[in-house]
């Protein structure tokens, strides 16, 4: 099983949950069972990297994501606060299937595409690992209905040019109606 979380490392991103769910992965699948690999860097590294076990991988950098989205069974990533998420919709339209934090920016991607789920964090990490953990668990057990060409296609229409152009003309149009027409001037 190959596992990919790619971001920043600040406490948000809550890659100490990944480190966590890696421990666990590894008692129940063994250790040549599980690769995760995290690529980046941040000043979170040194804790998360202290938490994880000596069979995670990380990388600061990498000349080319696409190869390891392509190469991972599924991509984690359980982040709060997060706006849109790029990495969800690279993920996706590389055949990757994501799990990403309910009630968040990735939700939304996860929801339209049907490319992967997403889960409740709870306050407990515990709660969080577990959850994770089903959830790669449900993936692997049926990875195709989660990554196929319907759900590459509905990530790459999210992200289309003219999609977000049409978007933002709305926004702006609906935007100008509500001016005064004295401050268009």
């Amino acid at each position: 099983m190959k596992i990919l979380s790619i971001a920043n490392f600040v406490a948000r991103k809550r890659l100490d949950l990944c480190a966590l769910a890696c421990l666990e992965l590894e008692k129940r699948h063994g250790l040549k069972g599980v690769k995760w690999t995290v690529i980046g860097r941040g000043k979170d590294e040194k804790r998360v990297k202290s938490l994880a076990p000596s069979s995670m991988e990380f990388i600061p950098k990498v000349q080319s994501l696409k190869d390891y989205y392509q190469a991972a069974d599924v991509f984690v990533l359980p982040s709060c606060d997060e706006g849109f998420g790029m990495v969800y919709i690279e993920a996706i339209m590389c055949g990757c299937p994501v799990i990403c934090r309910q009630d968040d920016g990735g939700q939304e991607i996860v929801d339209t595409t049907g490319g992967g789920i997403a889960v409740d964090i709870p306050e407990s990490d515990d709660g969080a690992v577990k959850n994770i953990i089903n959830a790669i668990d449900k993936i692997m057990s049926d990875r195709n209905h989660y990554a196929c060409e319907k759900t590459k296609a509905l990530a790459v229409r999210m992200v289309h040019p003219e999609r977000i152009k049409q978007k933002w003309a709305e926004l702006i149009t609906d935007a100008m109606k509500s001016l005064p027409e004295t401050s268009l001037n």
